[in-house]
């Protein structure tokens, strides 16, 4: 198994376990590299009380404090865990939120790799806790995705993370059509080849009881034909147990949409490893 760049750890509000479990996990595996990404809810990056506010299942605060716990950690874990190659990063979500904030955690000397990930529009809880009866789902996801063309055209990221998160819980998820998306979705794709950025493919979803991966064969293919060569494959593990859940698939998957090569990130630079 080649990789996992897309993990959290017990400094996720909605993770647990320790660096060290993840990596000890990974290299009874033979993973060659994994990236620590724990969530950065950019919107939210100061303590609760800063906004006055208590923190909720629904809403994760103080992001700066989750990744300054996460880094320190990883890199304290990196020093002693061959043969797995650990990357520092981090999850940042709603980039277009806080760009200068996001920066800040971008151009931070210590990370490899940032995923970018719209969790939440602006003003909304995490598309987990919306009431999908009571939502306009066409424009809900049209929304969903000009969103992510907004992360996509800024800077702060390396792999655009889980790019059809906003499909995740619709009620019937493989029902639903997303040709009118398709225009959109493919800007995202040309913007994300075009500075050089990658998108991942994210096996969460292949513990559910009708298990999906995002984004699916179609939308990778797309990405492909338009000219997108980064790719990474992550299970977005919180829990130790997933740390190298359907890597194989996961891999199956790229080879079957056409590429040859990962590509993994260091120091925020793509380098290719052969699939």
């Amino acid at each position: 198994m080649i990789m996992n760049l897309h993990t959290h750890t017990h400094h996720s509000p909605d993770a647990g376990n320790t660096v060290a479990e993840r990596v000890e996990a990974a290299n009874q595996a033979g993973l060659r590299y994994m990236a620590v990404t724990d969530h950065v809810e950019i919107n939210r990056y100061y303590p609760a009380a800063y906004y006055h506010a208590v923190e909720t299942d629904e809403y994760f605060y103080d992001g700066r404090g989750v990744f300054e716990g996460s880094v320190q950690e990883t890199l304290e874990e990196a020093a002693r865990c061959a043969p797995l190659v650990l990357l520092t990063g981090a999850e940042i979500g709603q980039i277009p939120q806080d760009i200068e904030k996001s920066a800040l955690i971008y151009n931070d000397p210590r990370t490899d790799i940032i995923l970018g990930s719209v969790h939440e529009l602006p003003g909304r809880p995490d598309f987990y806790f919306l009431d999908y009866t009571k939502e306009d789902i066409p424009a809900l996801v049209t929304a969903y995705f000009e969103e992510v063309l907004r992360l996509a055209q800024t800077d702060c990221y390396d792999v655009l993370a889980h790019l059809t998160y906003g499909l995740r819980y619709l009620p019937n998820r493989r029902a639903y059509d997303i040709t009118p998306h398709l225009d959109l979705i493919d800007e995202v794709l040309k913007t994300v080849i075009r500075k050089g950025k990658a998108i991942e493919l994210n096996g969460s979803g292949l513990r559910k009881p009708q298990p999906y991966i995002d984004p699916d064969l179609i939308l990778v293919k797309r990405y492909r034909d338009l000219g997108g060569k980064y790719l990474t494959i992550s299970t977005d593990a919180h829990d130790t147990r997933f740390v190298t859940f359907g890597i194989d698939l996961l891999e199956d998957m790229a080879r079957t949409a056409g590429f040859s090569k990962l590509t993994v990130f260091q120091k925020h630079e793509p380098f290719f490893v052969t699939l």
